[in-house]
C-alpha cells in the first residue's frame, strides 16, 4: 500500500466497537508513539481502557462512542502545537496501515484522562484509536485552488498536484482547512502557513506531514522554505 493508498482511506470514525487493542496492535501502537515522543521532543502517551476521556457533559458534537484506547498529547498550552500535529498525524497514519480506525479530539474530558500530567501542563489534544463500527466517510473539501499558489508559470507540476491531494485530505479541526501552501516559482522550494491561534498550528502540522509523506513518494527534488 503507498502512502496516498493509506491517506485516501483513512477518515474519521466517532463511532466504535467496544474493543480494546491489544496484541500485535498495541505493541506497533506503542512503537509509534515512542519514536514520535523522541523524534518531537514530545510528551505523548498510549493510555488503554479510558473510555471516560471521551465523555463530555452535555456535548452535542463530535462526540466519540465506544473507543477505549487513546493517545495522549500533552503540554503547555500552544507550546508545541506543530509538533503534535506533525508527530500524531504520524501515529494516525500507522494505525491505519495497521488496520485500525482514528479520530483527533480538540474537546474531551482532559480531567478524566489517566495520562500522567506533570505540574504546569495539561492534556492538549487526544486521538481516539480503535475498531470502528464503519470505516468513516470522506468529507467535503476544499477546492486545490483555494488551498495552494504556483506562483511559476504553466501547469502546476504533478508532484506538487499529488502532495496537495494529500494536504486536502489532511483532518483539521472542524474541518476547516484554514491553512495555505505556495509552490515558489524555482517550482521546488514550498512554504505552508497557518493563521495563529486556536488549534491552527497542530492542524498545520498534520496538514505538513501529509504533504512531506506524499512529496517525498513522489520522488521530486524538493525542499520547505
Amino acid at each position: 500500500m503507498t502512502v496516498m493508498d493509506t491517506i485516501r482511506a483513512r477518515h474519521s470514525v466517532r463511532d466504535y466497537l467496544n474493543r480494546p487493542v491489544e496484541g500485535e496492535d498495541f505493541a506497533a501502537l506503542e512503537g509509534a508513539v515512542a519514536d514520535a515522543g523522541v523524534a518531537g521532543g514530545l510528551n505523548v502517551q498510549l493510555v488503554r481502557d479510558n473510555p471516560e476521556v471521551f465523555k463530555l457533559f452535555l456535548a452535542r458534537y463530535g462526540v466519540i462512542k465506544g473507543a477505549r484506547t487513546s493517545i495522549v498529547f500533552v503540554a503547555r498550552d500552544g507550546e508545541q502545537d506543530e509538533a503534535i500535529g506533525y508527530w500524531g498525524e504520524r501515529i494516525v497514519l500507522i494505525a491505519q496501515e495497521l488496520g485500525l480506525n482514528t479520530c483527533w479530539q480538540a474537546m474531551s474530558a482532559r480531567k478524566k484522562s489517566k495520562a500522567e500530567v506533570p505540574e504546569g501542563e495539561d492534556v492538549r489534544i487526544v486521538i481516539a484509536v480503535g475498531y470502528g463500527k464503519t470505516r468513516g466517510k470522506p468529507r467535503k473539501t476544499k477546492p486545490l485552488e483555494v488551498l495552494c499558489t504556483f506562483e511559476g508559470t504553466g501547469p502546476m507540476p504533478a508532484w506538487f498536484e499529488t502532495a496537495m491531494e494529500a494536504a486536502q485530505l489532511a483532518p483539521t479541526g472542524m474541518n476547516s482547512q484554514k491553512f495555505h501552501i505556495t509552490l515558489r516559482a524555482d517550482g521546488r522550494t514550498v512554504t505552508a502557513e497557518a493563521p495563529e491561534g486556536g488549534l491552527n498550528a497542530i492542524n498545520l502540522g498534520i496538514v505538513k506531514r501529509h504533504f512531506e509523506l506524499a512529496a517525498d513518494e513522489t520522488g521530486a527534488d524538493w525542499a520547505w522554505e
